[in-house]
């Protein structure tokens, strides 16, 4: 609630910090304590009651409108308060105090606060406080009222054959969907908060005795670590917990898919949810993971296997065409064939610019029309896509800005960029795509190769949690690839994946 900003000397120069201490931790728990510091928030509901009607037995109730449930109120805390026989019986608050501990007021969830920051934040948790001042003592009653959105279908991850259930923004909606899944008794959820301001509740999901130990003991340290003033977007979180902060590849995976954040669960990783957002994440995450999906497991596994190998070559087209039509048009016209090569010339006649410029115009114009398809409202960006791509790529061909193959080019490179699974994947590979077209026109093929190396080594020198970036392509001496570009049948896939370390490997007998 209300902090004090102390202002001190960093031990190690001579530089100001700041530190946020609560200046209200050593107050006395009681109503007008309560009133005084939530005095100026409109929203901030205090009622004086009297247990049974005795002015006696004064109490405070306190509760935040629009986070209650104010009719649960009235019918379940209040009701029983003004008219419960054995409340009346009783002599003096402290009696009060136990008769509710033990069951006079019927609430399944409710806490006894001697502490005024605990209260506090049960009450900004959408809990109400009854507040006895002659104890210093609160009673708080979880009545939780806000809208919450209902679970509807993904978004951004399209089914085919599955559940088609999403997580919502409730913490606790999403960790009951979890558990509606895997109904273990090992499925341990823990919890912790992150944000100095808003306190966001964040649960680590993960199955004792599959999940190594000192995988969760690392994402534990790594979330108490945050010190940062509030948890509202994703990277408030993701960005602080990655091993390499300078790499444009996701190092977590994030997904809205609950048969999807399980079957990372079961396979030994640990789940991240963040209240108040409809994304969870796994940890750690590899390239083999991030270009699989859960329609994998529910085709048939030779279907699979086609369809992986697509993905990977598409990867590659959209990694590399662009780069390497500007190698060959430039450096290499020796190794395109004649009647093509013909065709090319004749397509680039009268355009006024090289191969790598047209390239790189029009890989900036797939971008702009891209990023405005996804920022406009989705009627608007529709009616943009059909625009950029037809009216203007059409006029810039018949205008001679452009040459009819190098559209194809970018128009193969973007359908290819369209499979990847994973969309923080796909944005990495725009961006080295760039690269890679640079690389390209400086010195050809060769360019292209050193590009490549480069990116090699890059990904090969990531470590996510301890897991190296491409297993189970390296580090693995081949034993785990059984699930990486084609997928065996399920009944083959006995174990978990080496690269976790799991303390149970075998998944089925």
């Amino acid at each position: 609630m209300l902090r004090k900003i102390f202002r001190k000397k960093s031990p190690n120069n001579n530089s100001v910090i700041y530190s946020e201490m609560p200046d209200n931790k050593d107050m006395e728990l009681t109503g007008d304590n309560i009133k005084s510091i939530l005095k100026k928030n409109s929203d901030a509901i205090f009622r004086d009651i009297f247990i049974c009607g005795d002015k006696k037995r004064p109490a405070t109730l306190v509760f935040i409108d629009g986070l209650v449930d104010s009719k649960g109120i009235a019918d379940d805390v209040v009701k029983p308060l003004i008219d419960s026989r054995k409340l009346c019986e009783a002599k003096n608050d402290k009696d009060t105090i136990d008769l509710i501990k033990h069951g006079a007021v019927y609430f399944p969830d409710m806490q006894v606060r001697e502490n005024i920051n605990d209260t506090f934040n049960d009450i900004l948790n959408a809990s109400c406080a009854i507040i006895f001042d002659s104890e210093k003592i609160a009673m708080t009653f979880a009545v939780k009222g806000f809208e919450q959105r209902g679970i509807t279908e993904p978004t951004s991850e399209n089914i085919v054959k599955g559940a088609k259930d999403a997580f919502v923004e409730s913490l606790r909606i999403n960790t009951a969907t979890v558990r509606r899944k895997i109904k273990t008794q090992k499925l341990i959820i823990e919890q912790t908060k992150v944000g100095r301001q808003t306190e966001t509740p964040i649960g680590i999901v993960y199955i004792d005795g599959i999940v190594n130990s000192h995988l969760v003991d690392e994402v534990k340290k790594r979330l108490d670590n945050i010190e940062i003033d509030g948890v509202i977007e994703a990277g408030f979180v993701e960005e602080y917990i990655i091993d390499n902060k300078y790499t444009a590849f996701p190092l977590v995976g994030a997904t809205e898919r609950p048969d999807r954040f399980c079957t990372a669960i079961l396979e030994g990783r640990v789940g991240i949810i963040i209240d108040g957002l409809p994304t969870a994440y796994i940890a750690p995450v590899t390239v083999q993971q991030l270009l699989r999906t859960m329609d994998d497991y529910s085709q048939n596994f030779l279907v699979v296997s086609a369809l992986r190998l697509l993905r990977y070559l598409t990867m590659l087209l959209t990694l590399f065409l662009p780069s390497f039509y500007i190698a060959v048009t430039t450096f290499h016209q020796e190794m395109i064939p004649s009647e093509l090569a013909q065709a090319i010339a004749a397509s680039k006649e009268g355009v006024p610019y090289p191969s790598f410029i047209e390239v790189f115009l029009m890989l900036i114009a797939f971008e702009i029309l891209l990023e405005a398809g996804l920022r406009l409202p989705k009627t608007i960006g529709q009616a943009v896509s059909i625009v950029g791509a037809l009216v203007v790529g059409e006029a810039a061909v018949n205008a001679k800005l452009i040459s009819p193959a190098v559209v194809v080019v970018i128009a193969i490179t973007a359908i290819s960029s369209f499979t990847m699974p994973n969309q923080d994947f796909s944005n990495a590979l725009r961006l080295w795509r760039f690269v890679m077209a640079i690389t390209g026109s400086m010195i050809g093929i060769f360019g292209i190769s050193i590009g490549a190396v480069f990116l090699i080594y890059h990904l090969a020198s990531i470590e996510t949690f301890g897991v190296p970036y491409l297993s189970p392509y390296v580090a693995s001496e081949g034993k785990d690839l059984g699930d990486s570009i084609i997928r065996i049948p399920l009944k083959f896939l006995k174990k978990r994946p080496l690269s976790l370390r799991t303390p149970n490997e075998r998944r089925q007998k």
